[in-house]
């Protein structure tokens, strides 16, 4: 028996994780259902992901055919793709603008910029990456968060952004790598980089418990042009960019931010240490 459903629609929201339900009760069935077509086709939708996270789209379509869900979706000049067979998937995005970003990431927003995402796995555990070029982020607790605290302590002057709240932050490029598992994000990577700073680090969040634990470390040029001081820049900065590391916590909206400053100042003397007692070396070979 050959069955076909067709659905055209507009102006709708699509539940990924309903029709992923569906895809895998349709896959646990005997093989005499696999003749079951389903095709969807929609205009000016969206796929609802979860409360506060919609892709918004031009058009999308899903189609089941031989127990394998292929599934795309158009956004102005965006475009993505999804194959989900045997409860394994994997998904692709480009060319994303702000309004589809905002909408993507509901903490956040955005002025600019490109989105591209690579995601694969199972609906239980998937790894993923995501990165976006050229765009000033307006508004973003995490960054706010982080940028008011290091522009109240003295110490941490050198990475001061008082502009930060009013003009924004914009970043030439970010990237987070990521393995997800019941809604824990492990994150191995992320990395902002700005004309004004660095921030690079590590750690975990989730979504469904609204709570956020990161080690960043921040990183600014300010130091290069004292770096090349000869003997003075080997010292005390090594011919490395300053740095910082802070960690953050607690609420994913609204996260607790302290420094970690406490545990450099022990290691300098020893960094500044080792450097005193290799300086001929590096003399000399500077002489040469």
């Amino acid at each position: 028996m050959h069955d076909t459903i067709d659905i055209k629609a507009k102006d709708i929201g699509i539940n990924i994780n309903a029709v992923i339900d569906i895809a895998n009760s349709l896959d646990d069935t005997s093989q005499n259902d696999s003749d079951l077509k389903i095709s969807i086709n929609t205009v000016n939708s969206y796929l609802y992901i979860s409360k506060d996270r919609h892709a918004l789209s031009s058009k999308i379509y899903l189609y089941y055919e031989n127990k394998i869900l292929t599934a795309g979706l158009l956004h102005k000049k965006g475009v993505a793709g999804l194959k989900y067979e045997k409860h394994k998937f994997h998904a692709y995005g480009e060319d994303f603008n702000d309004e589809f970003m905002e909408n993507l990431f509901s903490l956040s927003d955005f002025n600019g910029g490109k989105l591209q995402f690579n995601l694969s796995g199972n609906t239980q555990k998937y790894t993923g990456i995501f990165t976006i070029n050229d765009t000033t982020i307006l508004d973003y607790k995490l960054l706010n968060n982080i940028l008011a605290f290091v522009n109240t302590i003295p110490s941490l002057v050198t990475f001061s952004m008082p502009g930060y709240n009013d003009k924004g932050l914009h970043l030439e490029n970010a990237y987070m790598k990521f393995s997800a598992q019941e809604d824990i994000f492990n994150i191995s990577d992320i990395y902002f980089h700005s004309q004004e700073l660095d921030i690079l680090g590590n750690g975990t969040a989730s979504f469904k418990k609204n709570t956020i634990d990161l080690s960043l470390k921040l990183r600014t040029d300010v130091g290069s042009s004292a770096a090349k001081i000869p003997v003075l820049g080997y010292l005390f900065l090594d011919g490395d960019a300053l740095s910082s590391t802070l960690s953050v916590s607690g609420a994913l909206d609204n996260p607790d931010v302290n420094t970690l400053i406490g545990k450099e100042i022990i290691v300098a003397p020893l960094n500044l240490l080792l450097r005193t007692l290799t300086l001929p070396y590096y003399l000399i070979t500077n002489d040469e």
